[in-house]
């Protein structure tokens, strides 16, 4: 007779099966969410276009302008570009690598915090059900390539004190804007983790030494300590800023207290994971401060999730067998924000995409495409564009534009006072005396009698109260509609033209 197999051989069969749920979920979530690129992706495009060209990674030629949010996925765009790649499928390729990336070291985290190959194998399927990880993953940011060296960081401090902290880190200072900052924390948790004297020169210097690099050379180049979208972005009152971070992070806020709770009920208390934590709680931190963000789903808080997977899951692995389902339950009422629903599980499976209706900006970007043709057919290259929608439409054209949003503008987002989007000079776009302004409106043209109804931007809505935008300014009769899920429907872009004087 065959020996009966024993408990390593139930629990090798149990690892396999566990491993590939989570492949089987990682490949059907990636396919069911690829085609999804943002419309702010486009700007990062449009950088990596120019440098390609030989301009400089400026938005418009001649302008220097930091509007970018990160030079080490600009590096790698610009590798795809020289290498004849399309941007939006080699960016949404690039995510999808990352994520796949980020599942390995969840895997490679939580063994090496717990030992225990079962709820290493879990916090993989855990992971693989990360709304925001496949969300964004071929969105076109950085997003992906930022979660992935986050999780990698949190590996590099439980996995010992060699060079592999350093390395993440190094990688994380060019990655983010707040790279810097989480690149000297690594430094701090590694000290603290595995003991200062372990902390070599070498390593400290190869650590900062990338984030020093980019900082002199944006010194040098864009004559700034800072990139132009900090400026644009997170330089409002501070109270508001808080409080919009409060109100964007709470989610994250609430994942990360049960996380810690069910590291304490299961006794995961190592200096590496409360190191990984902390981590974690930096990034959420640095959320709250900027203010959040405009794009939900997840973006700003999802790249801290797969370290609390890792976290939760060994912490369940950890605890009395009693406890256990306790600690499940708990974790599923503080998680479900993050989890993907079940009937975009069933729409997965049964190989399905996700509806453009449900991407961040709907329709937007090929609506954009269509504005943008209609643009080059009717007007010169040089002809000077101002849009509020900094993305697709302009990096479809030779032409300078305007980012009446500030991102891209250096008066704009250094000059004008308010928060995120809430910065925006009427009179000053209006001074540069643009061929065209590209609006948005919630409101078909000719409702009413009105060709565009105001509302859809606060700084659009200051532009068509201008008296100069009333005189010089005439509308385009033509206009492009795109769709959105509901109950917002959408929008639509209208031109107007200046007056021949």
């Amino acid at each position: 007779m065959d020996p009966q197999p024993d408990g390593r051989d139930h629990r090798r069969i149990a690892e396999a099966a566990l491993l590939g749920v989570a492949g089987l979920g990682f490949v059907l979530l990636s396919r069911y969410h690829f085609g999804h690129t943002c419309d702010d992706a486009f700007i990062a495009f449009r950088y990596a276009e120019h440098l390609v060209a030989g301009l400089g990674p400026v938005w418009n030629p001649g302008e220097r302008v930091e509007g970018f949010s990160s030079p080490l996925w600009l590096g790698l765009l610009v590798v795809g570009k020289m290498a004849g790649a399309g941007l939006a499928g080699w960016a949404g390729a690039l995510g999808v690598g990352f994520a796949l990336l980020c599942m390995v070291f969840v895997h490679r985290f939580a063994l090496a915090l717990s030992g225990n190959r079962l709820a290493a194998a879990a916090a993989c399927v855990a992971a693989s059900l990360l709304y925001p990880l496949h969300y964004w993953a071929a969105a076109g940011l950085e997003t992906a390539l930022f979660t992935a060296l986050l999780t990698a960081a949190a590996w590099s401090l439980a996995a010992g004190p060699g060079w592999p902290w350093a390395v993440v880190a190094a990688f994380l200072g060019v990655t983010r804007p707040e790279g810097p900052l989480l690149a000297c924390a690594m430094i701090g948790l590694a000290g603290v983790v595995h003991g200062w004297r372990a902390l070599r020169p070498g390593q400290l210097v190869l650590a900062l030494a990338p984030f020093v690099a980019w900082l002199a050379f944006r010194r040098a180049y864009y004559g700034e300590w800072l990139p132009n979208t900090y400026y644009a972005k997170a330089t409002g009152s501070i109270g508001d800023r808080m409080t919009a971070g409060a109100i964007y992070s709470f989610p994250g806020l609430l994942a990360l207290a049960v996380t810690f709770a069910v590291m304490g009920w299961g006794g995961i208390r190592q200096r590496r994971a409360l190191a990984a934590a902390g981590l974690a709680g930096l990034v959420l931190a640095t959320a709250i401060g900027a203010g959040g963000d405009w794009m939900w789903h997840g973006r700003m808080l999802g790249p801290m999730l797969p370290i609390l997977v890792a976290l939760a899951a060994c912490g369940v692995a950890a605890a009395p067998a009693r406890r256990r389902l306790v600690l499940l339950l708990a974790l599923g009422l503080g998680w479900p924000t993050f989890l993907t629903r079940p009937e975009h599980l069933a729409r997965a499976a049964a190989l399905g995409h996700l509806s453009p209706l449900r991407y961040q900006e709907g329709t937007l970007v090929p609506t954009s495409f269509a504005a943008a043709a209609f643009i080059a057919q009717s007007y010169p290259p040089d002809a000077l564009l101002a849009v509020n929608h900094a993305g697709a439409l302009p990096y479809a054209l030779p032409n300078p534009v305007i980012d009446m949003a500030g991102l891209n503008d250096r008066h704009i987002a250094h000059e004008i006072q308010g928060g995120l989007h809430q910065k925006f000079d009427a009179a000053y776009v209006l001074s540069r005396r643009p061929r065209l302004l590209v609006l948005n409106s919630r409101t078909r043209p000719g409702t009413a009698g009105m060709w565009y109804h105001p509302g859809y931007w606060e700084g659009e809505t200051a532009l068509f109260a201008q008296p100069e935008f009333r005189a010089r300014y005439r509308p385009v009769p033509r206009f492009w509609e795109w769709q959105w899920q509901p109950p917002a429907q959408g929008g639509f872009i209208l031109l107007f033209e200046r007056i021949p004087e």
